[in-house]
């Protein structure tokens, strides 16, 4: 009888201690390095989205990504991780709308302003029109402006010194600019950079910002870089859960990360990077980086190539949408100017 007693003051107790309602976690895959300052944001994200949801919702991260980085949204899709981000390159083919803000001439430094503008006019031109299937897109962001460098001692400021390199390029615009100008290439994820300068498989690189150009571990091969402002391309990303997930989510809990995230979290992500693009230059001019302009003559090649390249884009994606999307870079252009006071 004494047994039976304590066993059920137990019992009691345990469910007196319980909490009412079981706690959701989401793993969140983030595939930069661990010292890339994302980690901080998406953290403080993590944090702020356990509190609007009084601990009920808990976004945690793999100490490693479950996929390179091409197969994240798949890995999502699959389960794999319940969320992630993806570079929209990556994509591209099957929602070309994505790649927007990768559109040439836009950013002008200011990854704030390009963050959240992609967000608004994704979500306001595109989003109805273009599924991304098995998950829910939640945000998006845009790093700092690609730089050109060199890794070689002489600088890269004509095209035929271009011409004379071979150049790993981020795919996506850049790649696609530099193959119609006839370069040669190694097109891949910014992962892969180290590796190649390394091993001198290639002698420069472009589509790296400049603290990933730190991050990444490029820093010790890259001896100049090119100065091209706007910037031929921008990276951005797309933020997102597992579909079937997100909709086993309350409405409270789903409310509260979409408030969290959107607009919110590209700027935030935007701010952290322009942070970090400044003390990126800094490191990289301390250890003897050079910057130059580009000769006209490379700048005119750029520009051909550019134009044919975002006007194919632009032409698909309205094929494909109704939507005039050479109106909609003009638009964004002007927006991202406004906000950013150029």
């Amino acid at each position: 009888m004494k047994h039976t007693l304590t066993a059920a003051l137990c019992l009691a107790t345990s469910a007196l201690a319980a909490p009412a309602t079981a706690q959701t976690e989401l793993s969140f895959n983030i595939f930069f390095p661990q010292t890339h300052f994302a980690w901080s944001v998406f953290q403080a994200w993590s944090d702020d989205v356990a509190k609007a949801t009084d601990g009920e919702v808990k976004i945690t991260f793999p100490a490693q990504s479950v996929s390179p980085p091409p197969g994240v949204m798949d890995a999502v899709r699959n389960g794999v991780a319940d969320g992630g981000f993806i570079f929209n390159g990556f994509i591209g083919k099957a929602a070309p709308a994505t790649l927007l803000s990768q559109m040439p001439w836009m950013h002008k430094g200011d990854s704030a302003a390009m963050s959240e503008m992609m967000w608004e006019n994704y979500q306001e031109h595109f989003a109805e029109h273009e599924t991304l299937r098995g998950v829910k897109l939640v945000s998006m962001f845009n790093l700092g402006p690609a730089y050109l460098c060199s890794v070689s001692d002489t600088p890269i400021t004509s095209l035929e010194e271009l011409s004379s390199r071979r150049i790993w390029a981020l795919p996506g615009t850049i790649a696609n600019i530099l193959k119609d100008m006839d370069q040669s290439i190694v097109a891949g994820p910014a992962v892969q950079v180290q590796e190649l300068t390394s091993r001198n498989t290639v002698d420069a690189h472009f589509g790296l910002t400049m603290e990933t150009t730190n991050s990444f571990g490029v820093a010790p091969y890259t001896k100049s870089c090119v100065d091209i402002s706007p910037s031929m391309q921008s990276a951005n990303f797309s933020i997102f859960f597992n579909e079937r997930k997100w909709d086993r989510l309350s409405d409270e809990h789903r409310a509260a990360i979409t408030e969290l995230s959107g607009s919110h979290l590209a700027r935030r992500l935007g701010v952290a990077t322009n942070e970090a693009e400044a003390k990126g230059r800094a490191t990289l001019e301390e250890q003897g980086v050079t910057f130059t302009p580009a000769n006209p003559d490379l700048m005119a090649a750029f520009e051909a190539s550019a134009a044919k390249i975002s006007g194919g884009w632009a032409a698909e994606v309205s094929d494909k949408y109704g939507v005039d999307a050479a109106a909609v870079v003009e638009e964004m252009r002007s927006e991202v100017d406004a906000a950013s006071g150029s």
